[in-house]
């Protein structure tokens, strides 16, 4: 029988199988805990990726505040040997996906359209034992 977490651990999987090598995508909540992750231990913590998708979406949203630029879609940082791509699920629901620093924003674009409306479903889904 399917849990949550196993559901979850599949939509992710398959996001992250259509992704140019990421080198994690993480599920977080409004709490800043990180719901599931691929893969389980990802190359940084768990709390690095959390703070950090936290962090990414407030400086998003008061750069998007200043510029009356709408709500946050998404947030790119990148650096020389890495980038972190933060994109809203849904109001309380972030993705943290960790990506090659070559890596256009972009080239995302499709599989998270892809599976997002996936994770959406898992999202709101029943689970019993």
């Amino acid at each position: 029988m399917a849990t949550r977490q196993s559901e979850l651990q599949r939509v992710l999987g398959l996001l992250a199988g259509e992704l140019p090598d990421p080198d994690w995508v993480a599920l977080v909540d409004d709490d800043g805990l990180i719901v599931s992750c691929v893969p389980p231990d990802p190359p940084i913590s768990a709390d690095q990726i959390s703070a950090m998708a936290a962090a990414s979406q407030i400086m998003a949203e008061r750069i998007l505040g200043e510029l009356e630029g709408g709500p946050m879609r998404y947030a790119s940082v990148a650096g020389s040997k890495r980038q972190h791509l933060t994109v809203v699920v849904k109001k309380d629901h972030l993705l943290s996906i960790g990506l090659g620093p070559d890596v256009a924003a972009q080239a995302t674009f499709a599989p998270l359209g892809r599976w997002i409306p996936e994770l959406l479903r898992v999202l709101k889904a029943r689970f019993t034992r």
